[in-house]
């Protein structure tokens, strides 16, 4: 089976090597999601020479409050990945005092990514038209909702602007993540675990549990390949942002 997960936080687990080990050998294509420029940049040397694991370059708008966005670092390794993630903006109730400063910086992961051939993957929670607005603004090309859980109207435009939704379990645990799973066409679907923030039957999710997992994304869906799908989904992103990269350095030759 080829298993997916687009957004892991591996550093937040309490055994990441272990974790670390499981992925690469069960050959789980995974997107290793960071908090802050400075976690990037400490955990780089070490995932060069991983085949199943890419390291995306982020900062949680949760950070705010805690750590300055280090535009410095953020440039420095931005061409050393095509992955930006974890970034968004938060507009929970939690995180409103802060919500300028969080858009400010989005505004400028934006900027930065606009016209390059990088693939987002996004926190959006009570900010999902915000967030969609800047993406059209700076005409972000490849972006993935991460645990979507806004309003079903935002789903349609999302889908209509060309991007994707990761998904993850406790997305089955209530009734209102079920149906935003059922408004999420199928071709515009990837898998993700949160780990260890989402839960499987009350435990961490972790990527032992991915076929019993999967299978109840089977049943959910009453399909038969539910691995089969975002699997071809994600191929199908890689290709396109990797067609978009070659076309991007032709037309550079070209002006130079």
């Amino acid at each position: 089976m080829n298993y997916i997960d687009f957004h892991v936080h591996m550093d937040f687990y309490k055994n990441p090597q272990e974790i670390i080990n499981i992925y690469e050998k069960k050959q789980i294509y995974s997107l290793f999601v960071t908090n802050l420029p400075e976690i990037y940049e400490a955990h780089l040397p070490k995932y060069n020479g991983f085949k199943y694991i890419r390291l995306g370059l982020g900062y949680h708008p949760e950070m705010v409050d805690y750590y300055d966005f280090n535009k410095d670092i953020f440039n420095k390794y931005f061409d050393s990945t095509n992955y930006i993630g974890e970034v968004g903006i938060d507009g929970s109730k939690k995180y409103t005092h802060n919500i300028d400063t969080q858009i400010q910086v989005f505004d400028y992961i934006c900027s930065k990514v606009s016209n390059e051939a990088k693939i987002m993957t996004i926190h959006s929670k009570k900010a999902e038209g915000i967030v969609l607005e800047k993406l059209k603004k700076y005409k972000i090309k490849y972006a993935v909702f991460h645990w979507y859980s806004g309003n079903l109207k935002t789903i349609k435009d999302i889908v209509d602007n060309g991007y994707y939704f990761s998904i993850n379990p406790s997305m089955l645990e209530s009734q209102k993540g079920k149906e935003i799973l059922k408004n999420i066409p199928h071709d515009r679907m990837l898998f993700e675990s949160d780990g260890p923030f989402s839960r499987y039957r009350k435990i961490t999710t972790d990527p032992r549990y991915f076929k019993e997992i999967f299978r109840e994304f089977n049943e959910f869906y009453k399909i038969d390949d539910f691995e089969k799908v975002v699997f071809n989904n994600l191929k199908k992103l890689l290709v396109e942002r990797q067609f978009l990269e070659q076309k991007s350095k032709i037309l550079k030759k070209i002006i130079e």
